[in-house]
């Protein structure tokens, strides 16, 4: 039995690593996790500089936000990491890595070094599939891409005591200093065969504010009230900034969409349901409204099964008006659409989104009519831009009908993607100036929250005034984006409490059902009782001595203290059945009842009823 050790920073809901460590636990091995401090987002100070690889959200103040913010480890949360690595002592150390948090993942990979210094320690994920050469440098091997049956492959080699040097999807540097990559491992084409998330308590532990813990998230995390999972794998666009269009370049065979069984997905959602209780659930995938038929199957089974409230990402091709319905009729509290450009050069020429103004335009609108609250993603700070393509952007998000929640965030340059190399080939910086782009962005978070006439548009446009001094604009746009969140959280919790209201309102009429039920089933019971009584009397009567010791008063006093019918819904036993065959044509002498003596009337005691 193999045992390896999962580290996580700032990411303690971690899908992929959680994955893995479902999957060698399934085929036997020990698997733990490591979340290393808490995800959670900082806002910079007044022109504190934030390195390339951070992800930043731009707000309507003016003020920057990083996404994941790289906390610093405290002398007593490395203690805590130190005591723990020697305390399990992993067969293999590894880490989830993603370019923002670089610098802390090696802060971290030293650490592990000196704790268990004859331990490998591996590198995956994102930024390790991205960059596999550049990782090299700080791990003895990188594991590119899909890691379900590598890792596998991994902890069978280490548990028949070889090396990892010949596994699949594995690469390491040479003592030369060039860097060897195995041959790619194929991806899993029937994601049902993998086992669940590993969403247990077992095996996870939390570093954070100098405390450890095991199987007890972080006291804020929204790991204790939301429920993350991917339906599916892939996605059909290869936008230049994103992290797939580079795998789709390296593993071909991950480039068709993989999708999960409704069965399967309802399954763990039922574990979920049963482990949490009431929860928030967070559909990761990329675009989840891709196949029609898909969701009227999906939707079907979670409203019978599941029925919480949820999000997920929809595209303007794919946000049709039966899929927005769907959404809506099953609880969707909203959905997040990428816009990323108001550009048509930008989208298509430069993030080659091939979506165009008008198509955008168009599903925003069937959004609105739907009734769901839209999210819409947008790229800023780009480098690629001109003051044309900025104009068109301005346009575009004006044009939007409202109210809509805009996330606005930086372009970032992750290594090797396309957009990174288009980059460079051009010559243009890895960032921009960000007080040059407060006015434009100020502009846009101005026109998601006030509708704009085209007067107005034109004076924001060439009144040199608030290009100088962005902060009026900013002012303004902070206000109104304050307004139209508090508006559009009420109404979420008007709809809410209406869908609360209808799902009362069926639960009451299922209890009324119930309660006739249970009323026919109390007359049943009152029934059984009279006839019981009427069985000990007609053998009193005839002179037979009912088996049970209780005598027909005693059972008529049992009958009158039951009170009323419906005061009981318990059915009792039948000990015997009823048996009103006649005694004879001449009169009282009784027919016995099967296995009773037969003995003649007379010497049978007579029944005397009591007052």
């Amino acid at each position: 039995m193999a045992k390896i050790l999962f580290v996580t920073l700032y990411d303690e809901y971690c899908l992929g690593v959680r994955q893995l460590m479902a999957e060698l636990r399934a085929a036997g091995h020990e698997a733990w996790l490591l979340c290393m401090k808490q995800y959670g987002k900082k806002v910079l100070r007044s022109g504190e500089e934030a390195p390339a690889e951070w992800q930043v959200e731009l707000l309507p103040n003016g003020e920057r936000s990083v996404l994941c913010y790289p906390y610093p480890i405290t002398a007593t949360e490395a203690a805590l990491a130190t005591g723990l690595l020697q305390r399990l002592k992993p067969d293999v150390v590894g880490f989830s890595v993603y370019s923002p948090q670089i610098a802390r993942t090696i802060e971290m990979t030293e650490l592990v070094r000196r704790a268990l210094p004859t331990t490998p320690i591996c590198w995956g994920g994102p930024h390790a599939t991205l960059d596999p050469a550049g990782s090299a440098e700080y791990c003895d091997f990188v594991m590119v891409g899909e890691a379900d049956l590598p890792i596998i492959e991994l902890a069978e080699a280490l548990d028949a005591g070889r090396g990892w040097r010949d596994i699949p999807s594995v690469a390491y540097r040479l003592p030369d200093g060039t860097v060897q990559k195995n041959a790619l491992s194929p991806v899993v084409q029937d994601l049902d065969s993998l086992p669940f998330t590993w969403h247990r308590p077992e095996g996870v532990f939390y570093i954070d504010n100098d405390t450890l813990t095991e199987g007890e998230p972080f006291p804020t995390s929204d790991l204790r009230r939301s429920h993350k999972i991917m339906t599916s794998r892939g996605c059909p666009y290869a936008c230049t900034y994103c992290m797939l269009s580079f795998q789709k370049e390296v593993m071909p065979d991950s480039t068709k969409l993989r999708y999960r069984s409704t069965e399967h997905v309802m399954r763990e959602l039922e574990e979920t349901k049963a482990r949490m209780g009431h929860f928030f659930l967070e559909i990761e995938d990329d675009i989840f409204t891709l196949r029609p038929e898909r969701m009227e199957d999906f939707f079907a089974e979670y409203a019978r099964r599941v029925a919480m409230p949820f999000w997920c990402y929809t595209h303007p091709q794919y946000a049709r008006e039966s899929m927005l319905r769907i959404l809506r009729e099953n609880n969707a509290q909203f959905v997040v659409m990428g816009i990323e450009s108001g550009s048509n050069r930008v989208a298509n020429e430069v993030f080659n989104r091939k979506v165009t103004n008008k198509t955008i335009i168009e599903a925003a609108h069937r959004i609105r009519e739907s009734g769901l609250r839209p999210y819409y993603d947008l790229i800023s700070n780009n480098p690629f831009e001109t003051e044309e393509d900025r104009i068109e952007t301005f346009h575009l998000v004006r044009s939007l009908p409202k109210p809509f929640e805009l996330q606005l965030v930086e372009l970032n340059f992750y290594p090797g993607i396309a957009i990174s190399r288009m980059r460079e080939e051009r010559g243009l910086p890895r960032k921009v100036d960000f007080q040059s782009y407060r006015y434009w962005n100020a502009l846009y978070h101005l026109a998601s929250a006030v509708d704009l006439s085209d007067r107005d548009a034109e004076r924001l446009l060439t009144d040199e005034t608030f290009r100088r001094d962005p902060a009026i604009l900013e002012s303004m746009a902070n206000e109104a984006k304050r307004l139209v969140r508090a508006l559009g959280e009420a109404d979420l919790l008007a709809r809410n409490y209406e869908r609360e209201v209808q799902r009362l309102g069926a639960r009451l009429e299922e209890l009324r059902a119930e309660l006739v039920h249970i009323k026919a089933r109390r007359g049943f019971t009152l029934f059984m009782k009279i006839s019981e009584v009427l069985r000990w009397i007609k053998h009193d009567l005839l002179g037979l001595r009912p088996r049970s010791a209780a005598s027909a008063t005693g059972a008529l006093g049992h009958l009158r203290d039951t009170g009323a019918p419906g005061q009981h819904d318990v059915v009792t036993e039948v000990t015997a059945p009823l048996d009103f065959r006649e005694a004879d044509e001449h009169g009282l002498k009784a027919r016995p009842l099967p296995g009773q003596p037969s003995q003649p009337a007379a010497q049978q005691e007579p029944f005397v009823p009591q007052r």
